[in-house]
């Protein structure tokens, strides 16, 4: 049995941020507690940033069209603004 403070745990009594609540992939990290929240909430704003920058460029707004996630992986390639 997992102990209730194991992160994990923790996760599953509480809520998840909007912004994390609106993308797949951080709410898949949310769900399994490898992220703890102000790191979540840290890259919700970044990719934030990143769709608020790059939206309008063709390339990326076919690829996000395409892939729901596209804003969050185009995040973890650590592109820099």
């Amino acid at each position: 049995p997992a102990s209730s403070t194991h992160p994990a745990a923790v996760v599953a009594r509480t809520e998840p941020p909007d912004a994390v609540r609106s993308s797949p992939y951080l709410l898949l990290l949310w769900t399994s507690g490898a992220v703890n929240r102000a790191e979540l909430e840290r890259r919700a704003e970044s990719v934030r940033q990143l769709r608020e920058r790059f939206s309008a460029t063709p390339i990326h707004a076919r690829r996000a069209r395409h892939d729901p996630d596209y804003w969050n992986k185009l995040y973890e390639s650590r592109v820099t603004l």
